[in-house]
């Protein structure tokens, strides 16, 4: 009777025996892929952070328009890229703009920043624009303005602040809380709180 109890637990065991092993390497199986699993981060920390992803020192770069001669100059004592954003942040920028029958225009500060394109610069800290003057002096003078901000629209050839503004022409002042300039038509648009000098030649 014990000897018949004891072969049918026998062969209950055989029986389960295979699944009894396979819940083992289950286990050790989860085990296992916890075990070398990193530690999950939050969405947060797996973004990317706003580190320099590389940097160029004594940068000069010219932009050629469709008949191959130079439109832009740009020049920087560093720039520096960021992954997460693609921008760029440039010490000592200039920009110079070349328009053939047109005196150039030149554009710096002491910092600013690219987009990821380099179609618009934002110049900061003693931000300044110079217009040469043109053939004739004495009717196009040259031309200046300094503000703390101003921001570049190579695609449209345009320079703009929102910033408090000084603009020389010639021996005239002005003073403005902003302005947009417009390379391509030649305007100058003034913005807000006008004041200042215009002297004419007799």
């Amino acid at each position: 009777m014990l000897r018949n109890l004891l072969s049918q637990l026998i062969q209950m065991l055989l029986r389960f025996l295979p699944l009894v092993l396979m819940a083992i390497v289950a286990g050790i199986t989860f085990w296992l892929v916890q075990v070398n699993s990193p530690v999950r981060k939050d969405d947060q920390e797996l973004a990317k952070r706003h580190e320099p992803a590389y940097y160029m020192d004594q940068l000069a770069a010219t932009e050629l328009d469709d008949r191959g001669t130079t439109k832009y100059r740009f020049n920087a004592s560093r720039m520096v890229q960021y992954e997460d954003d693609q921008t760029y942040e440039v010490t000592h920028p200039a920009v110079r703009a070349y328009e053939p029958g047109r005196p150039q225009v030149t554009a710096m500060s002491d910092r600013g920043t690219m987009n990821a394109e380099g179609t618009i610069i934002d110049l900061r800290s003693n931000a300044r624009v110079l217009r040469d003057q043109g053939v004739d002096a004495e009717r196009d003078p040259v031309m200046s303005a300094r503000s703390e901000r101003f921001e570049l629209l190579l695609n449209d050839d345009v320079v703009r602040t929102d910033k408090p503004v000084e603009l020389r022409h010639g021996q005239s002042i002005m003073h403005a809380n902003g302005l947009i300039f417009n390379n391509v038509t030649r305007e100058v648009q003034l913005l807000g709180n006008v004041r200042g000098t215009i002297v004419s030649k007799p």
